[in-house]
Protein backbone atom coordinates (compact mmCIF):
# COMPACT_ATOMS: atom_id res chain seq x y z
CA UNK A 1 0.00 0.00 0.00
CA UNK A 2 1.36 3.47 -0.62
CA UNK A 3 2.99 5.55 1.44
CA UNK A 4 1.30 8.58 0.94
CA UNK A 5 -2.39 8.58 0.09
CA UNK A 6 -3.32 9.15 -2.92
CA UNK A 7 -4.22 12.70 -2.88
CA UNK A 8 -1.60 14.84 -4.27
CA UNK A 9 -0.91 16.05 -7.57
CA UNK A 10 -2.04 18.49 -10.05
CA UNK A 11 -3.11 19.67 -13.46
CA UNK A 12 -4.48 22.16 -16.07
CA UNK A 13 -6.60 24.14 -18.91
CA UNK A 14 -6.70 27.17 -21.49
CA UNK A 15 -9.57 29.02 -23.37
CA UNK A 16 -10.60 31.30 -25.84
CA UNK A 17 -10.91 35.15 -26.20
CA UNK A 18 -13.94 36.94 -27.10
CA UNK A 19 -14.59 40.00 -29.33
CA UNK A 20 -16.61 43.25 -28.98
CA UNK A 21 -18.28 44.24 -31.84
CA UNK A 22 -18.46 47.75 -33.39
CA UNK A 23 -21.19 49.74 -32.59
CA UNK A 24 -22.25 52.93 -34.60
CA UNK A 25 -23.02 55.39 -32.08
CA UNK A 26 -20.57 57.15 -29.41
CA UNK A 27 -22.98 56.58 -26.48
CA UNK A 28 -23.20 52.30 -27.24
CA UNK A 29 -18.99 52.58 -27.58
CA UNK A 30 -18.31 54.22 -24.43
CA UNK A 31 -20.61 52.03 -23.18
CA UNK A 32 -18.65 48.64 -24.21
CA UNK A 33 -15.45 50.61 -23.61
CA UNK A 34 -17.10 50.96 -19.71
CA UNK A 35 -18.43 47.43 -19.67
CA UNK A 36 -14.20 46.12 -20.30
CA UNK A 37 -13.04 48.81 -17.87
CA UNK A 38 -14.91 47.04 -15.50
CA UNK A 39 -13.65 43.83 -16.27
CA UNK A 40 -10.16 44.16 -16.33
CA UNK A 41 -9.92 45.93 -13.51
CA UNK A 42 -12.38 44.13 -10.85
CA UNK A 43 -11.76 40.59 -9.42
CA UNK A 44 -15.02 38.46 -9.92
CA UNK A 45 -16.20 35.86 -7.02
CA UNK A 46 -14.63 32.89 -7.42
CA UNK A 47 -18.20 31.25 -8.05
CA UNK A 48 -21.31 32.28 -9.33
CA UNK A 49 -21.65 35.97 -10.55
CA UNK A 50 -20.51 36.68 -14.60
CA UNK A 51 -20.39 33.91 -16.64
CA UNK A 52 -16.99 33.34 -18.38
CA UNK A 53 -16.24 35.63 -21.18
CA UNK A 54 -14.52 32.26 -23.14
CA UNK A 55 -15.40 28.77 -22.16
CA UNK A 56 -13.34 26.63 -24.14
CA UNK A 57 -10.03 24.78 -23.84
CA UNK A 58 -6.90 25.55 -24.67
CA UNK A 59 -6.71 24.69 -28.39
CA UNK A 60 -4.41 21.96 -28.70
CA UNK A 61 -4.66 19.28 -30.66
CA UNK A 62 -2.32 16.54 -29.41
CA UNK A 63 -1.28 15.51 -26.48
CA UNK A 64 0.91 17.81 -23.94
CA UNK A 65 4.34 16.90 -24.33
CA UNK A 66 7.32 18.45 -21.83
CA UNK A 67 8.59 18.16 -18.27
CA UNK A 68 7.29 18.54 -15.08
CA UNK A 69 9.15 18.97 -11.46
CA UNK A 70 7.40 16.81 -9.70
CA UNK A 71 8.34 13.30 -10.04
CA UNK A 72 12.34 14.43 -9.60
CA UNK A 73 12.21 17.51 -7.10
CA UNK A 74 9.01 17.17 -5.11
CA UNK A 75 8.88 20.94 -3.66
CA UNK A 76 12.37 21.48 -3.47
CA UNK A 77 12.11 24.25 -6.28
CA UNK A 78 13.27 27.25 -7.03
CA UNK A 79 14.18 29.53 -10.12
CA UNK A 80 18.15 27.73 -10.61
CA UNK A 81 16.27 24.38 -10.20
CA UNK A 82 14.06 25.06 -13.26
CA UNK A 83 16.34 26.94 -15.22
CA UNK A 84 18.83 23.92 -14.90
CA UNK A 85 16.17 22.26 -16.12
CA UNK A 86 14.92 24.03 -19.20
CA UNK A 87 18.58 24.33 -20.31
CA UNK A 88 18.97 20.44 -20.73
CA UNK A 89 15.64 19.95 -22.19
CA UNK A 90 16.84 22.43 -25.15
CA UNK A 91 20.48 21.01 -25.09
CA UNK A 92 19.33 17.23 -25.23
CA UNK A 93 17.52 17.36 -28.15
CA UNK A 94 13.77 16.98 -26.13
CA UNK A 95 12.58 20.46 -27.76
CA UNK A 96 13.39 19.59 -31.00
CA UNK A 97 11.52 16.12 -30.23
CA UNK A 98 8.50 18.24 -29.67
CA UNK A 99 8.77 18.81 -26.09
CA UNK A 100 7.38 22.21 -25.56
CA UNK A 101 5.71 22.81 -21.35
CA UNK A 102 7.73 22.91 -19.05
CA UNK A 103 5.74 22.73 -15.69
CA UNK A 104 6.40 24.20 -12.30
CA UNK A 105 4.29 21.43 -9.79
CA UNK A 106 3.95 22.27 -6.32
CA UNK A 107 6.34 23.65 -3.73
CA UNK A 108 6.61 27.02 -5.74
CA UNK A 109 4.20 28.93 -3.64
CA UNK A 110 4.00 28.82 0.05
CA UNK A 111 0.50 30.58 0.21
CA UNK A 112 1.26 33.34 1.26
CA UNK A 113 -1.04 36.23 -0.20
CA UNK A 114 -0.60 40.42 0.03
CA UNK A 115 -3.43 42.51 1.52
CA UNK A 116 -5.24 42.66 -1.78
CA UNK A 117 -5.32 38.51 -1.59
CA UNK A 118 -2.35 38.07 -4.76
CA UNK A 119 -0.35 35.33 -4.37
CA UNK A 120 3.48 36.50 -3.23
CA UNK A 121 6.48 34.43 -3.39
CA UNK A 122 9.65 34.36 -1.92
CA UNK A 123 12.28 36.89 -3.80
CA UNK A 124 14.82 34.65 -2.47
CA UNK A 125 13.57 31.36 -5.08
CA UNK A 126 12.01 33.47 -7.28
CA UNK A 127 14.08 36.43 -8.16
CA UNK A 128 11.99 38.39 -10.19
CA UNK A 129 8.96 36.97 -9.48
CA UNK A 130 7.31 34.33 -11.05
CA UNK A 131 7.02 36.04 -14.26
CA UNK A 132 10.61 36.32 -14.68
CA UNK A 133 10.64 32.21 -14.91
CA UNK A 134 8.22 32.29 -17.41
CA UNK A 135 9.94 35.02 -19.34
CA UNK A 136 13.01 32.71 -18.98
CA UNK A 137 10.63 29.45 -20.46
CA UNK A 138 9.77 31.62 -22.95
CA UNK A 139 12.89 32.85 -24.28
CA UNK A 140 13.84 29.31 -25.30
CA UNK A 141 11.01 28.99 -27.24
CA UNK A 142 9.56 26.93 -24.70
CA UNK A 143 5.86 27.19 -22.76
CA UNK A 144 5.57 27.46 -18.78
CA UNK A 145 3.01 25.74 -16.90
CA UNK A 146 2.02 26.41 -13.24
CA UNK A 147 0.13 24.26 -10.32
CA UNK A 148 -2.86 25.23 -7.87
CA UNK A 149 -5.07 23.23 -6.04
CA UNK A 150 -9.23 23.44 -6.22
CA UNK A 151 -9.35 23.86 -2.48
CA UNK A 152 -8.52 26.44 0.29
CA UNK A 153 -5.36 24.34 1.02
CA UNK A 154 -3.05 22.14 -1.68
CA UNK A 155 -1.06 19.33 -1.40
CA UNK A 156 1.82 21.37 0.11
CA UNK A 157 -0.27 22.18 3.17
CA UNK A 158 -1.50 17.83 3.64
CA UNK A 159 1.69 16.27 2.36
CA UNK A 160 5.05 18.86 2.67
CA UNK A 161 7.64 17.35 1.05
CA UNK A 162 10.91 18.95 1.10
CA UNK A 163 9.39 22.03 2.46
CA UNK A 164 7.10 23.47 5.46
CA UNK A 165 3.87 22.89 5.34
CA UNK A 166 1.83 25.57 3.13
CA UNK A 167 -1.31 26.53 4.69
CA UNK A 168 -3.62 28.31 2.00
CA UNK A 169 -1.69 27.05 -0.69
CA UNK A 170 -4.71 26.40 -2.67
CA UNK A 171 -7.54 28.44 -5.00
CA UNK A 172 -10.48 28.64 -3.64
CA UNK A 173 -12.12 31.26 -2.60
CA UNK A 174 -9.29 33.16 -5.22
CA UNK A 175 -10.48 31.30 -8.63
CA UNK A 176 -10.50 34.64 -10.56
CA UNK A 177 -7.93 36.44 -9.12
CA UNK A 178 -5.31 33.22 -9.21
CA UNK A 179 -6.30 32.14 -12.76
CA UNK A 180 -5.85 36.06 -13.64
CA UNK A 181 -2.92 36.17 -12.39
CA UNK A 182 -1.17 33.32 -13.62
CA UNK A 183 -2.03 34.52 -17.23
CA UNK A 184 -0.55 37.70 -16.54
CA UNK A 185 2.39 35.79 -15.17
CA UNK A 186 2.39 34.44 -18.58
CA UNK A 187 2.20 30.84 -18.16
CA UNK A 188 0.59 28.67 -20.66
CA UNK A 189 -0.46 25.60 -18.62
CA UNK A 190 -2.07 25.04 -15.45
CA UNK A 191 -2.30 21.68 -13.15
CA UNK A 192 -5.21 21.85 -10.62
CA UNK A 193 -4.31 19.57 -8.05
CA UNK A 194 -7.38 17.86 -5.62
CA UNK A 195 -5.99 17.89 -1.95
CA UNK A 196 -7.64 20.80 -0.70
CA UNK A 197 -10.83 19.67 -2.92
CA UNK A 198 -10.84 16.41 -0.92
CA UNK A 199 -10.52 17.38 2.15
CA UNK A 200 -12.59 19.65 1.90
CA UNK A 201 -15.70 17.71 0.34
CA UNK A 202 -16.02 19.82 -2.60
CA UNK A 203 -17.74 18.20 -5.79
CA UNK A 204 -15.41 17.66 -8.05
CA UNK A 205 -17.07 18.86 -11.32
CA UNK A 206 -18.55 21.43 -9.93
CA UNK A 207 -15.04 23.08 -8.19
CA UNK A 208 -13.51 22.40 -11.88
CA UNK A 209 -16.24 23.72 -13.52
CA UNK A 210 -16.08 26.82 -11.91
CA UNK A 211 -11.89 27.10 -12.45
CA UNK A 212 -12.59 26.37 -15.89
CA UNK A 213 -15.34 29.16 -16.76
CA UNK A 214 -12.38 31.95 -14.60
CA UNK A 215 -9.56 30.40 -16.82
CA UNK A 216 -12.26 31.98 -19.65
CA UNK A 217 -12.52 35.13 -17.66
CA UNK A 218 -8.91 35.41 -17.35
CA UNK A 219 -8.25 34.79 -21.09
CA UNK A 220 -10.74 37.00 -22.44
CA UNK A 221 -8.58 39.95 -20.65
CA UNK A 222 -5.08 38.72 -21.67
CA UNK A 223 -5.61 36.94 -24.27
CA UNK A 224 -3.43 34.06 -23.24
CA UNK A 225 -4.98 30.59 -23.42
CA UNK A 226 -3.97 28.11 -21.01
CA UNK A 227 -3.92 24.55 -20.92
CA UNK A 228 -6.02 22.95 -18.60
CA UNK A 229 -5.04 19.95 -16.65
CA UNK A 230 -8.29 18.24 -14.12
CA UNK A 231 -5.99 16.71 -11.59
CA UNK A 232 -8.32 14.52 -9.00
CA UNK A 233 -7.24 11.23 -9.42
CA UNK A 234 -9.87 9.70 -11.11
CA UNK A 235 -12.60 10.40 -8.69
CA UNK A 236 -16.07 11.18 -9.53
CA UNK A 237 -15.03 9.62 -13.14
CA UNK A 238 -13.76 13.04 -14.85
CA UNK A 239 -13.28 10.99 -18.01
CA UNK A 240 -17.49 11.71 -18.27
CA UNK A 241 -17.44 15.41 -17.49
CA UNK A 242 -14.03 16.88 -17.97
CA UNK A 243 -13.70 16.62 -21.38
CA UNK A 244 -16.42 19.07 -21.93
CA UNK A 245 -14.25 21.70 -19.71
CA UNK A 246 -10.27 21.09 -20.01
CA UNK A 247 -7.78 19.49 -22.07
CA UNK A 248 -6.52 16.32 -19.72
CA UNK A 249 -7.90 14.76 -17.10
CA UNK A 250 -5.96 12.30 -14.38
CA UNK A 251 -7.86 8.85 -14.44
CA UNK A 252 -5.50 7.45 -10.91
CA UNK A 253 -3.24 7.73 -8.35
CA UNK A 254 0.31 9.19 -8.73
CA UNK A 255 2.71 6.98 -10.44
CA UNK A 256 5.01 7.39 -7.74
CA UNK A 257 5.04 9.12 -4.25
CA UNK A 258 7.60 11.09 -2.47
CA UNK A 259 10.16 8.65 -1.21
CA UNK A 260 9.45 5.99 -3.37
CA UNK A 261 11.61 3.77 -6.27
CA UNK A 262 9.92 3.96 -9.52
CA UNK A 263 7.78 0.69 -10.05
CA UNK A 264 6.54 -1.14 -13.15
CA UNK A 265 3.57 -2.51 -11.44
CA UNK A 266 2.01 1.39 -10.53
CA UNK A 267 2.66 2.25 -14.19
CA UNK A 268 0.78 -0.85 -15.35
CA UNK A 269 -2.20 0.15 -12.81
CA UNK A 270 -2.48 3.60 -13.90
CA UNK A 271 -2.42 2.73 -17.25
CA UNK A 272 -5.07 0.28 -16.96
CA UNK A 273 -7.03 3.11 -15.04
CA UNK A 274 -6.94 5.52 -17.82
CA UNK A 275 -8.50 3.20 -20.63
CA UNK A 276 -11.25 5.54 -21.44
CA UNK A 277 -11.52 5.36 -24.96
CA UNK A 278 -14.45 6.97 -25.86
CA UNK A 279 -13.28 9.84 -23.64
CA UNK A 280 -10.42 10.64 -25.96
CA UNK A 281 -10.56 13.35 -29.04
CA UNK A 282 -7.74 15.26 -30.30
CA UNK A 283 -7.02 18.17 -27.47
CA UNK A 284 -8.84 15.60 -25.17
CA UNK A 285 -7.28 13.19 -23.15
CA UNK A 286 -6.81 10.61 -20.51
CA UNK A 287 -3.77 11.44 -18.08
CA UNK A 288 -1.98 8.42 -16.23
CA UNK A 289 -0.12 10.53 -14.97
CA UNK A 290 4.31 12.26 -15.76
CA UNK A 291 6.48 9.90 -17.13
CA UNK A 292 8.87 7.94 -14.68
CA UNK A 293 11.69 6.95 -17.47
CA UNK A 294 14.70 7.46 -16.63
CA UNK A 295 14.10 7.02 -12.82
CA UNK A 296 16.61 5.67 -10.75
CA UNK A 297 16.21 1.94 -10.95
CA UNK A 298 14.38 1.51 -13.72
CA UNK A 299 15.97 -0.53 -16.23
CA UNK A 300 16.51 0.58 -20.13
CA UNK A 301 13.68 -2.44 -21.17
CA UNK A 302 11.27 -0.63 -18.47
CA UNK A 303 11.63 2.23 -19.79
CA UNK A 304 10.96 1.55 -23.11
CA UNK A 305 7.55 -0.40 -21.62
CA UNK A 306 6.34 2.43 -20.34
CA UNK A 307 7.15 4.94 -23.06
CA UNK A 308 5.49 2.49 -25.34
CA UNK A 309 2.00 1.95 -23.12
CA UNK A 310 2.04 5.46 -23.13
CA UNK A 311 2.33 6.50 -26.93
CA UNK A 312 -0.43 2.93 -27.54
CA UNK A 313 -2.60 5.08 -25.16
CA UNK A 314 -1.99 8.58 -26.59
CA UNK A 315 -1.37 10.01 -23.06
CA UNK A 316 0.30 13.23 -22.38
CA UNK A 317 4.51 12.80 -22.39
CA UNK A 318 5.56 14.77 -19.37
CA UNK A 319 8.97 13.76 -18.40
CA UNK A 320 9.29 13.64 -14.69
CA UNK A 321 13.65 12.19 -14.60
CA UNK A 322 16.58 14.99 -14.18
CA UNK A 323 16.96 15.82 -17.39
CA UNK A 324 20.51 17.45 -17.46
CA UNK A 325 22.31 14.54 -15.78
CA UNK A 326 19.84 11.62 -17.87
CA UNK A 327 22.00 8.97 -19.46
CA UNK A 328 21.98 8.62 -23.33
CA UNK A 329 19.68 5.60 -23.68
CA UNK A 330 17.12 7.38 -21.55
CA UNK A 331 17.26 10.38 -23.68
CA UNK A 332 17.19 7.85 -26.89
CA UNK A 333 13.69 6.70 -25.27
CA UNK A 334 12.29 10.11 -24.95
CA UNK A 335 13.25 11.21 -28.25
CA UNK A 336 12.25 8.72 -30.29
CA UNK A 337 10.48 10.11 -32.93
CA UNK A 338 8.48 7.12 -34.27
CA UNK A 339 7.01 6.40 -31.07
CA UNK A 340 6.48 10.47 -30.31
CA UNK A 341 4.19 10.27 -33.46
CA UNK A 342 2.01 7.31 -32.17
CA UNK A 343 1.44 9.12 -29.47
CA UNK A 344 0.61 12.60 -31.19
CA UNK A 345 -1.03 11.22 -33.88
CA UNK A 346 -3.59 13.50 -35.45
CA UNK A 347 -6.50 11.55 -35.28
CA UNK A 348 -6.25 11.54 -31.37
CA UNK A 349 -7.17 8.08 -30.96
CA UNK A 350 -6.64 5.92 -27.78
CA UNK A 351 -5.23 2.32 -28.14
CA UNK A 352 -7.88 -0.42 -26.97
CA UNK A 353 -7.10 -4.07 -26.12
CA UNK A 354 -8.02 -6.22 -29.30
CA UNK A 355 -7.03 -9.57 -28.02
CA UNK A 356 -5.65 -11.29 -25.03
CA UNK A 357 -5.44 -15.21 -26.51
CA UNK A 358 -4.02 -16.01 -22.47
CA UNK A 359 -4.44 -14.68 -19.41
CA UNK A 360 -1.56 -11.48 -19.31
CA UNK A 361 -0.57 -11.94 -23.12
CA UNK A 362 -2.11 -8.77 -24.45
CA UNK A 363 -2.63 -7.04 -27.73
CA UNK A 364 -3.54 -3.33 -28.02
CA UNK A 365 -4.37 -1.29 -31.30
CA UNK A 366 -4.46 2.11 -32.16
CA UNK A 367 -5.70 3.57 -35.89
CA UNK A 368 -3.49 5.96 -37.23
CA UNK A 369 -3.79 8.98 -39.64
CA UNK A 370 -3.55 7.40 -43.37
CA UNK A 371 -5.01 4.37 -44.63
CA UNK A 372 -4.89 1.13 -43.07
CA UNK A 373 -2.15 2.54 -40.59
CA UNK A 374 -2.24 0.91 -36.85
CA UNK A 375 0.45 1.07 -33.97
CA UNK A 376 0.31 -1.98 -32.31
CA UNK A 377 1.78 -3.14 -28.60
CA UNK A 378 2.17 -6.40 -27.64
CA UNK A 379 2.25 -6.38 -23.59
CA UNK A 380 3.47 -9.78 -21.78
CA UNK A 381 2.24 -9.19 -18.16
CA UNK A 382 3.62 -12.24 -16.82
CA UNK A 383 6.79 -13.49 -15.64
CA UNK A 384 7.99 -15.53 -18.03
CA UNK A 385 8.79 -14.50 -22.14
CA UNK A 386 6.23 -15.67 -24.28
CA UNK A 387 4.98 -15.30 -27.46
CA UNK A 388 2.40 -12.52 -28.67
CA UNK A 389 0.24 -12.73 -31.74
CA UNK A 390 -1.47 -9.97 -33.83
CA UNK A 391 -4.10 -10.60 -35.98
CA UNK A 392 -4.82 -8.62 -38.41
CA UNK A 393 -8.43 -9.93 -38.78
CA UNK A 394 -8.81 -8.31 -34.38
CA UNK A 395 -7.00 -4.91 -35.99
CA UNK A 396 -9.39 -4.32 -38.21
CA UNK A 397 -6.98 -4.99 -41.54
CA UNK A 398 -7.22 -7.57 -44.27
CA UNK A 399 -4.49 -9.35 -46.79
CA UNK A 400 -1.04 -8.74 -46.29
CA UNK A 401 -0.08 -6.00 -43.92
CA UNK A 402 4.34 -4.72 -43.67
CA UNK A 403 5.42 -4.41 -39.97
CA UNK A 404 7.69 -2.51 -38.42
CA UNK A 405 9.40 -2.23 -35.06
CA UNK A 406 9.83 1.01 -33.59
CA UNK A 407 12.36 1.06 -31.27
CA UNK A 408 14.84 -0.80 -33.47
CA UNK A 409 13.67 1.02 -36.48
CA UNK A 410 13.39 -2.33 -37.69
CA UNK A 411 10.81 -3.09 -41.25
CA UNK A 412 10.23 -7.01 -40.36
CA UNK A 413 8.63 -7.63 -43.47
CA UNK A 414 4.76 -8.52 -44.99
CA UNK A 415 2.96 -11.13 -43.76
CA UNK A 416 -0.28 -12.26 -44.53
CA UNK A 417 -2.81 -12.24 -41.81
CA UNK A 418 -0.47 -12.42 -38.61
CA UNK A 419 2.64 -11.60 -37.03
CA UNK A 420 3.86 -12.99 -33.51
CA UNK A 421 6.96 -12.85 -31.42
CA UNK A 422 8.62 -13.79 -28.22
CA UNK A 423 8.14 -11.12 -25.53
CA UNK A 424 10.41 -10.81 -22.97
CA UNK A 425 8.89 -11.30 -19.25
CA UNK A 426 7.05 -7.52 -17.81
CA UNK A 427 8.37 -6.12 -21.64
CA UNK A 428 6.49 -4.86 -24.51
CA UNK A 429 7.07 -4.49 -28.40
CA UNK A 430 5.56 -1.19 -29.92
CA UNK A 431 5.08 -1.99 -33.40
CA UNK A 432 3.16 0.24 -36.40
CA UNK A 433 1.46 -2.46 -39.34
CA UNK A 434 0.25 -0.69 -42.32
CA UNK A 435 -1.99 -2.91 -44.44
CA UNK A 436 -5.56 -2.27 -45.78
CA UNK A 437 -8.47 -1.54 -44.03
CA UNK A 438 -11.22 -4.48 -43.64
CA UNK A 439 -14.87 -4.07 -43.57
CA UNK A 440 -14.63 -3.15 -39.78
CA UNK A 441 -12.82 -0.68 -37.39
CA UNK A 442 -10.64 -2.57 -34.44
CA UNK A 443 -12.54 -2.65 -31.45
CA UNK A 444 -12.23 -3.68 -27.63
CA UNK A 445 -12.06 -7.23 -26.86
CA UNK A 446 -14.68 -8.29 -24.24
CA UNK A 447 -12.45 -8.79 -21.16
CA UNK A 448 -11.02 -4.84 -22.07
CA UNK A 449 -10.36 -2.87 -19.34
CA UNK A 450 -12.50 0.41 -20.68
CA UNK A 451 -15.55 -2.11 -20.19
CA UNK A 452 -18.39 -0.37 -18.24
CA UNK A 453 -19.04 -0.65 -14.58
CA UNK A 454 -20.54 -3.78 -13.67
CA UNK A 455 -22.52 -5.03 -10.38
CA UNK A 456 -20.97 -7.56 -8.92
CA UNK A 457 -23.75 -9.83 -7.41
CA UNK A 458 -23.46 -12.21 -4.66
CA UNK A 459 -25.53 -15.64 -5.50
CA UNK A 460 -26.99 -16.43 -2.09
CA UNK A 461 -27.93 -12.97 -0.76
CA UNK A 462 -29.21 -11.42 -4.45
CA UNK A 463 -27.22 -8.31 -3.35
CA UNK A 464 -24.22 -6.43 -4.75
CA UNK A 465 -20.85 -5.92 -3.18
CA UNK A 466 -20.74 -1.94 -2.22
CA UNK A 467 -18.73 0.20 -0.39
CA UNK A 468 -20.07 1.54 2.62
CA UNK A 469 -21.45 5.13 2.56
CA UNK A 470 -19.47 5.53 -0.97
CA UNK A 471 -16.61 6.18 1.19
CA UNK A 472 -13.32 6.52 -0.89
CA UNK A 473 -11.24 6.02 2.32
CA UNK A 474 -8.19 3.75 1.99
CA UNK A 475 -8.84 0.51 4.51
CA UNK A 476 -13.33 0.85 3.78
CA UNK A 477 -14.45 -2.67 4.30
CA UNK A 478 -16.52 -3.45 1.60
CA UNK A 479 -19.63 -5.28 2.20
CA UNK A 480 -23.85 -6.69 0.52
CA UNK A 481 -26.12 -3.94 0.07
CA UNK A 482 -29.20 -4.12 -1.76
CA UNK A 483 -28.15 -2.97 -5.66
CA UNK A 484 -28.81 0.48 -6.69
CA UNK A 485 -26.94 2.93 -9.26
CA UNK A 486 -24.56 4.08 -7.83
CA UNK A 487 -20.84 4.68 -8.12
CA UNK A 488 -19.89 2.81 -5.50
CA UNK A 489 -21.57 -0.97 -6.36
CA UNK A 490 -20.36 -0.04 -10.02
CA UNK A 491 -16.87 -2.43 -10.31
CA UNK A 492 -14.60 -2.46 -13.45
CA UNK A 493 -12.39 -5.52 -14.19
CA UNK A 494 -8.98 -4.14 -15.41
CA UNK A 495 -6.35 -5.66 -17.64
CA UNK A 496 -4.56 -6.01 -14.75
CA UNK A 497 -6.80 -8.22 -13.51
CA UNK A 498 -8.01 -5.62 -11.03
CA UNK A 499 -11.79 -4.86 -9.52
CA UNK A 500 -11.76 -0.90 -9.82
CA UNK A 501 -14.59 1.50 -8.02
CA UNK A 502 -14.40 4.99 -7.96
CA UNK A 503 -12.19 5.17 -10.57
CA UNK A 504 -8.99 4.54 -8.80
CA UNK A 505 -9.71 2.51 -5.74
CA UNK A 506 -9.12 -1.02 -6.02
CA UNK A 507 -10.69 -4.47 -4.43
CA UNK A 508 -7.61 -5.29 -1.86
CA UNK A 509 -6.86 -7.83 0.63
CA UNK A 510 -6.01 -6.18 3.76
CA UNK A 511 -2.55 -6.04 4.47
CA UNK A 512 -2.01 -8.33 1.56
CA UNK A 513 -3.34 -11.15 3.95
CA UNK A 514 -3.56 -14.64 2.41
CA UNK A 515 -5.36 -16.67 5.91
CA UNK A 516 -8.90 -16.94 6.31
CA UNK A 517 -10.75 -14.05 7.91
CA UNK A 518 -8.55 -11.43 6.03
CA UNK A 519 -11.07 -8.01 5.24
CA UNK A 520 -11.47 -7.26 1.98
CA UNK A 521 -11.21 -3.21 1.61
CA UNK A 522 -10.70 -0.96 -0.86
CA UNK A 523 -7.62 0.95 -1.11
CA UNK A 524 -5.55 3.33 -3.82
CA UNK A 525 -4.98 0.78 -6.94
CA UNK A 526 -1.13 0.34 -7.54
CA UNK A 527 -1.24 -3.11 -9.10
CA UNK A 528 -0.23 -5.13 -6.51
CA UNK A 529 -1.31 -9.46 -6.28
CA UNK A 530 -3.40 -8.61 -3.83
CA UNK A 531 -5.04 -6.55 -5.60
CA UNK A 532 -5.83 -8.84 -8.42
CA UNK A 533 -8.07 -11.15 -8.72
CA UNK A 534 -9.26 -14.17 -10.78
CA UNK A 535 -12.95 -13.67 -12.51
CA UNK A 536 -13.36 -17.75 -12.45
CA UNK A 537 -16.20 -19.51 -15.02
CA UNK A 538 -17.87 -21.69 -11.90
CA UNK A 539 -18.99 -18.57 -10.09
CA UNK A 540 -16.09 -18.03 -8.02
CA UNK A 541 -13.95 -14.52 -7.64
CA UNK A 542 -10.33 -15.68 -6.11
CA UNK A 543 -7.35 -13.78 -5.09
CA UNK A 544 -4.41 -13.77 -7.33
CA UNK A 545 -2.31 -13.86 -3.93
CA UNK A 546 -3.92 -15.66 -1.82
CA UNK A 547 -5.74 -17.73 -3.62
CA UNK A 548 -8.81 -17.72 -1.03
CA UNK A 549 -12.47 -17.19 -2.61
CA UNK A 550 -14.39 -13.87 -2.24
CA UNK A 551 -16.90 -14.32 0.34
CA UNK A 552 -20.16 -13.08 2.64
CA UNK A 553 -18.55 -13.32 6.13
CA UNK A 554 -20.88 -16.33 7.60
CA UNK A 555 -22.59 -17.19 5.00
CA UNK A 556 -24.69 -13.59 5.59
CA UNK A 557 -27.15 -12.21 3.49
CA UNK A 558 -28.11 -9.43 5.25
CA UNK A 559 -27.49 -5.31 4.30
CA UNK A 560 -23.93 -4.41 5.81
CA UNK A 561 -22.60 -8.23 5.72
CA UNK A 562 -19.02 -7.84 5.39
CA UNK A 563 -16.73 -9.04 2.81
CA UNK A 564 -13.89 -11.35 3.39
CA UNK A 565 -11.64 -14.13 2.22
CA UNK A 566 -12.22 -17.62 2.97
CA UNK A 567 -10.93 -21.48 1.35
CA UNK A 568 -12.83 -21.79 -1.25
CA UNK A 569 -15.62 -24.37 -0.46
CA UNK A 570 -17.97 -24.64 -3.34
CA UNK A 571 -20.69 -22.78 -1.38
CA UNK A 572 -23.48 -20.01 -2.27
CA UNK A 573 -21.75 -17.14 -0.57
CA UNK A 574 -18.80 -17.65 -2.63
CA UNK A 575 -20.18 -17.40 -5.86
CA UNK A 576 -20.84 -14.39 -7.94
CA UNK A 577 -21.93 -13.02 -11.19
CA UNK A 578 -20.88 -9.73 -12.94
CA UNK A 579 -24.00 -7.76 -14.62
Amino acid sequence: MPILSAEVRRFLLPLTSSVVGRRRTVRTALAVLAVLAAALFTTLPSTGGARPAAAAAAAITAPPMGWASWNTFAAKIDYNVIKSQVDALVSSGMKDAGYQYVNIDEGWWQGTRDSGGNITVSSSDWPGGMQAIADYIHSKGLKAGIYTDAGRDGCGYYYPTGRPAAPGSGSEGHYDQDFLQFSRWGFDYVKVDWCGGSAEGLNAQTAYQAISDSIGRATAQTGRPMVYSVCNWGGASPWNWAPAMSNLWRTSGDIIYYGEQASMSRVLANFDAAQHPSAQSPGRVNDPDMLIVGMPSFTAAQNRTHMGLWAISGAPLLAGNRLDTMSSDTRAVLTNREVIAVDQDALGKQGVKVAEDSSGLQVYSKVLSGVGRRAVLLLNRTSAAHTITARWADLGLTGSAAVRNLWTATDLGSFTTSYATTVPAGEAVLLTVTGTNGSQSPSPSPSASSSAGKHIVGAQSGRCVDVPNSSTTNGTQVQLYDCNSNANQSWTVTAGKALQVFGNKCLDANGKGTTNGTTVIIWDCNGQTNQQWNVNSNGTITGVQSGLCLDANAAGTANGTKLILWSCNGQSNQRWSLS
